[in-house]
């Protein structure tokens, strides 16, 4: 097995059933609160998409999240819930096959450290979707989130952390630029 990191952001590591993207972040917030923005229709919003989104989340095992841009595109994406450990553990699908995203929380005397795992089957796929560098941007927002400030996505720094993730070969490179 290979792991290659763009450190201190995401890594990824070359397993025989595909491949593990993770990171880690530790955050001066207790574990409800971020709990609460990992699953809450509402705060994911704040966060994870780079686009307005209507949200639904049904909690429970075998439940569905499914996120709808409000302008229409891209079409609805649906996950189903896997597992529900509240407030330490929550796993789905993604709406790519065989993709799962796993988040562990843990409670630390000065917050919370998250853990997230997405297990993807084709490693190529991830890097040339630039799926490290979208969580990354992803999470550079979940701190203001979770302070009350959320912030837009911005794609400069998506563009920044293209840049940096290419260099190490966990994202394709901007063509375009």
């Amino acid at each position: 097995m290979t792991e290659i990191a763009a450190s201190p952001d995401g890594t990824l590591e070359r397993t025989p059933d595909g491949g593990v993207i993770r990171f880690e972040r530790r955050l001066p917030y207790p574990v409800e609160a971020v709990w609460s923005a990992i699953t809450d229709s509402d705060r994911l919003a704040d966060w994870w998409l780079p686009f307005d989104a209507d949200i639904s989340v049904d909690l429970r095992e075998g439940g569905q999240m499914v996120f709808a841009a409000r302008s229409g595109e891209p079409g609805p994406m649906t996950c189903t819930v896997l597992r529900v450990e509240p407030p330490v553990l929550f796993e789905h699908t993604h709406f790519v096959d065989g993709v799962t995203l796993r988040w562990e929380l843990e409670a630390v005397p000065e917050g919370t450290v998250l853990r997230f795992h997405q297990h993807v089957p084709n490693v190529d796929e991830a890097v040339e979707g630039c799926w490290l560098v979208g969580m990354h941007t992803s999470l550079s927002r979940l701190e203001p989130a979770l302070a009350g400030a959320p912030v837009p996505w911005d794609w400069d720094a998506f563009g920044a952390a293209r840049a940096r993730y290419a260099e190490v070969g966990l994202a394709a490179p901007d063509t375009e630029a």
